[in-house]
């Protein structure tokens, strides 16, 4: 397999899973909303269905990481005006494809817990994980996002997205603003993903 061929893959098949993943299938709470007690409940109420929906999330999000991870490598070899950018934009993606599998295997231990109080445990250290992912997601996306710009290897409005992207879950951490910040972040995340896949699937090179 051709490593274009690999890096789209990747993206479009890793967004459309994860999506699938935690929005129709993950029985706990994605998005902040719900503490760690809710969730640990929910997750150990129907394990099945919650690993079926873990391994779709986490397995989803971690082959778009990796795919992002091509797209960085092959931009800071080029050596071009976005390579300095590309280069630290592909460690912070190192950095969440090993969280993915991580946070994986926490959640899935939260939901074969053999007592409520050891689910909840195992979810709290999930949710603080989340701090982690933020960061790292936002640095990635911002640096990456600058480097297409300068670089000009993709569409600059695709670098456009991957720097609001970046922003917004960086500015999560503003108090209040977490819930919308992190809303508009995924979703900007998704379709950057999904464009870089699309238009790597369709260049000559």
């Amino acid at each position: 397999m051709e490593l274009k061929m690999q890096t789209s893959l990747l993206l479009i098949i890793g967004t459309i899973t994860a999506l699938a993943g935690w929005m129709f299938i993950y029985p706990g709470d994605g998005d902040g909303s719900s503490g760690a007690a809710d969730n640990a409940a929910a997750l150990m109420e129907n394990p099945d269905t919650a690993r079926v929906g873990m391994l779709m999330g986490f397995g989803g999000m971690a082959a778009v990481f990796a795919g992002l991870l091509n797209v960085s490598r092959k931009m800071a070899s080029g050596g071009g005006a976005g390579a300095p950018y590309a280069n630290i934009s592909g460690l912070f993606a190192v950095v969440l494809f090993v969280l993915c599998l991580f946070m994986l295997g926490i959640e899935w231990g939260a939901a074969e817990a053999s007592s409520d109080a050891i689910g909840v445990d195992l979810m709290q250290i999930s949710a603080a994980s989340e701090t982690t992912f933020m960061t790292s997601c936002g640095l990635l996306l911002l640096l990456l996002g600058v480097g297409i710009i300068l670089e000009k290897n993709y569409h600059i409005v695709i670098g456009g997205f991957a720097v609001i992207s970046g922003l917004a879950f960086l500015s999560g951490f503003a108090g209040d603003s977490l819930e919308v910040a992190g809303f508009v972040a995924w979703i900007a995340m998704n379709l950057v993903s999904l464009a870089i896949g699309i238009q790597t699937l369709r260049s000559k090179n």
